[in-house]
């Protein structure tokens, strides 16, 4: 399975509805089953954090970032190199409106004929024509 960042960021960095469906994606994950994401999670990760943390209406605070980034390594995703053929592909599938860096985690779902974890709606549904599974991590809409 390819993990993008939106949905660490929520496992790691929203106490609320949202944090509560990602962390819930990744505890119902089997144990057997590779997590893993191009190498930009890292960088995409920090980046969604520290925005978050510069809100001042976030829970996740400055000083807080530190944990939410142990925390996002305690997932145990593997980050891999993206080969060129995967930022080929991103840049076709771009066409269709996915961000690169999106597309650049559908790019790998594909090569690598697995899902796509996301809690990023725009990506299924940008209208580009991907070849993986894309699993869209939402709240659960039923009240407490």
């Amino acid at each position: 399975m390819i993990v993008d960042a939106s949905v660490v960021i929520d496992a790691v960095a929203d106490p609320g509805p949202r944090g509560l469906a990602a962390r819930t994606a990744f505890a119902d994950q089997p144990a057997a089953e590779r997590m893993s994401s191009p190498g930009h999670l890292a960088f995409e990760v920090l980046s969604g954090l520290r925005a978050a943390a510069n809100r001042p209406s976030h829970p996740l605070q400055a000083e807080d970032v530190e944990r939410a980034l142990r925390d996002a390594e305690a997932l145990g995703i593997a980050i891999d190199a993206t080969p060129w053929a995967d930022v080929s592909r991103a840049r076709q599938l771009a066409q269709g409106s996915i961000r690169y860096a999106d597309a650049v985690y559908v790019a790998a779902a594909e090569r690598l004929q697995t899902t796509l974890l996301t809690a990023d709606a725009r990506i299924q549904g940008s209208g580009a024509q991907v070849g993986c599974t894309i699993v869209t991590v939402t709240p659960d809409p039923s009240p407490a």
